[in-house]
């Protein structure tokens, strides 16, 4: 192997990390995502615990209205 081939290898490999590195994730990138899913866990949970309340809260209608008369 040369000196010339060898640096021509480097060069290449170097090309490709340079062409590779746009494409990668910055921690601005993770900590935007991150808020997001914050977000949409956060909307979810309300979500889940409003649809809680009213099934709890029908239910209880249902029974209050079957057995009291």
């Amino acid at each position: 192997m040369t000196a010339d081939s060898s640096s021509l290898d480097h060069e290449r490999r170097l090309a490709q990390i340079e062409s590779t590195l746009p494409h990668l994730v910055t921690k601005a990138d993770l900590h935007a995502l991150e808020a997001r899913l914050t977000r949409w866990i956060a909307g979810i949970g309300f979500g889940v615990v409003g649809t809680l309340i009213i099934v709890v809260g029908t239910s209880i209608a249902v029974l209050v209205d079957r057995f009291s008369g």
